[in-house]
């Protein structure tokens, strides 16, 4: 997190794990806590008095700070903020969400958050509210810790387990049956798209090995998890079948068109086979990626300045084109001198869009009754530092 002042913002990083206490374990309830703020006093007086806590999923700010969602105005779509994320718009706020910016650190703040801050910030604090019901989800504060289930969280309570999830190393991943695929990825909003081999494992292959069985007649299909919070959905038959082969579509560059009008990349050389008009070889399928055009990706990190991912790795969700057509300009663009046909199209399949970078977690829908979902949201980057994704829901067999 960036550095600010003020005696909220004490409260705001002092709540953050210090990296001797942070710890990267796997199975339920593991925590991949944020290991930017260490020395500050409150998350050792939190673990002092809870000792069990410590390198759990409580011993990180998501214990005391909670997260939010906003509405893009244009588009309409909810766009979720990790507590991290919530806490930088105080300094970075973001423009262009129906709903306004957090404006000071106590809002920040969950009710377990709240009450601990108003009982006086100590480890008497902590123990004054450990017979509260913060959230009001029927559980005290004490139980839920003891439970390592947030007390500042209705959504989370003891009674529900965890639900059972499986972490894959890049190791494990390119253990896997390995596929690639070279695709055209179109843009909406930048300005120029691109085609690449992209390299990786299929996602139902990677279901299987997790122990789901893609096929099943319950299986919905999968929520695509980025570090920042950003989820995107994709059915069943997006998994289980091979999407429609494409056309390649050559000359659009600025070899081809112009300085002032080429707008698609190309690599070079291209792979064997591949012809302008004619068919992409190969059969594209959904895939988990972890290399493009025979090299690992740029890691994904956050633009504090736009809040978007920069980098795409080391995990980037692949989507080829459902309806495969031509490239065109992104919606920013305005090539009025370039009167050629490749406009930004609004109906065409922009496939860029749901191709998730910097993968951290993949939800198997439907989630199974009574089980507490996986904390994506808290500690991700940490998935990212540590090249790792975990695979948890609908069918999967824990070890």
């Amino acid at each position: 997190m960036t550095r600010l002042h003020g005696t909220a913002l004490t409260l705001l990083l002092a709540l953050a794990p210090p990296a001797a206490v942070c710890s990267a374990q796997e199975g339920a309830g593991a925590s991949r806590a944020y290991r930017g703020h260490s020395g500050e006093h409150d998350v050792a007086t939190f673990v002092s008095v809870y000792r069990a806590a410590v390198g759990s999923r409580l011993d990180d700010c998501q214990t005391c700070h909670r997260g939010g969602a906003f509405t893009e105005a244009r588009s309409g779509r909810t766009v979720t903020r990790n507590p991290c994320d919530y806490c930088h718009l105080i300094q970075h706020p973001a423009a262009g969400y129906a709903e306004p910016m957090p404006a000071t650190f106590r809002a920040t703040l969950n009710a377990y958050g709240l009450a601990y801050l108003d009982a006086g910030r100590s480890a008497r604090a902590l123990r004054a509210i450990a017979r509260l019901d913060s959230d009001s989800d029927g559980a005290t504060n004490a139980a839920e810790i003891a439970a390592l289930r947030y007390p500042g969280d209705r959504a989370s309570r003891p009674d529900q387990p965890a639900v059972p999830m499986r972490s894959f190393t890049m190791a494990q991943l390119r253990a896997l049956p390995a596929r690639t695929a070279f695709l055209l990825v179109n843009a909406s909003r930048q300005a120029a798209d691109y085609y690449a081999t992209y390299g990786g494992v299929r996602v139902r292959d990677l279901l299987i090995a997790a122990g789901v069985d893609p096929d099943a007649p319950r299986f919905e299909g999968v929520t695509v998890i980025a570090p920042d919070g950003y989820q995107k959905d994709l059915a069943a038959r997006q998994v289980n079948a091979p999407f429609p082969v494409a056309p390649f579509f050559g000359g659009l560059d600025s070899a081809g068109l112009g300085a002032d009008c080429g707008f698609v990349q190309y690599p070079s050389p291209l792979p064997s086979g591949v012809r302008d008009g004619a068919p992409i070889p190969g059969e594209p399928w959904m895939l988990l990626a972890y290399e493009r055009d025979g090299r690992p990706m740029d890691v994904a990190s956050l633009d504090a300045a736009t809040g978007r991912i920069r980098g795409e790795g080391p995990f980037r969700l692949v989507v080829p084109q459902s309806t495969p057509g031509a490239p065109d300009r992104g919606s920013a663009a305005r090539p009025a001198a370039c009167p050629d046909g490749h406009a930004y199209d609004p109906a065409a399949d922009h496939n860029a869009d749901p191709m998730v970078r910097g993968v951290i977690a993949i939800r198997v829908n439907p989630l199974p009754a009574g089980r507490e979902d996986f904390d994506a949201r808290n500690g991700g980057w940490a998935f990212v530092e540590n090249a790792s994704v975990v695979v948890y829901g609908f069918g999967v067999r824990s070890r």
